[in-house]
């Protein structure tokens, strides 16, 4: 994984966020080819980043925690990236065993080299990962 971005953002104390390498929206009109179902997929976010807690606020508003599962990974993210480690309110990942989330990114796309993100929203199996 490309730890240049951090690098950088410790160099000149600014975040800069990276566009995200994959998009895709899920529509419960069927319009897009990843539609809404229970089960389908599972949300991996960080205590740390705002940007994850915006997509588990829109979780719970919306009522979706009985349809879209959540796992939290470590809140400090070293060198490696996010991990899932066991610590107050973030443990391993139940679902696919990742004990990296670039695991999950490296799955997608085995060339992937940017940097790993959070909010992620993974498509599981029958659809898309096996699960553990």
């Amino acid at each position: 994984m490309n730890a240049g971005n951090m690098k950088a953002e410790i160099a000149s104390g600014e975040f800069q966020r990276q566009e995200d390498s994959f998009r895709q929206w899920v529509r419960r009109d069927g319009s897009s080819s990843f539609p809404a179902a229970a089960g389908r997929y599972h949300l991996y976010v960080s205590l740390a980043c705002p940007w994850a807690h915006r997509t588990m606020i829109t979780r719970r508003l919306k009522g979706l925690e009985g349809a879209v599962g959540m796992s939290v990974v470590d809140p400090v993210r070293d060198e490696r990236g996010w991990a899932f480690r066991e610590g107050p309110g973030h443990g391993p990942d139940p679902v696919c065993g990742f004990r990296f989330l670039s695991e999950a990114y490296l799955a997608t796309d085995p060339g992937y080299s940017a940097g790993v993100t959070v909010p992620v929203l993974d498509l599981l199996a029958p659809h898309g990962r096996e699960q553990r």
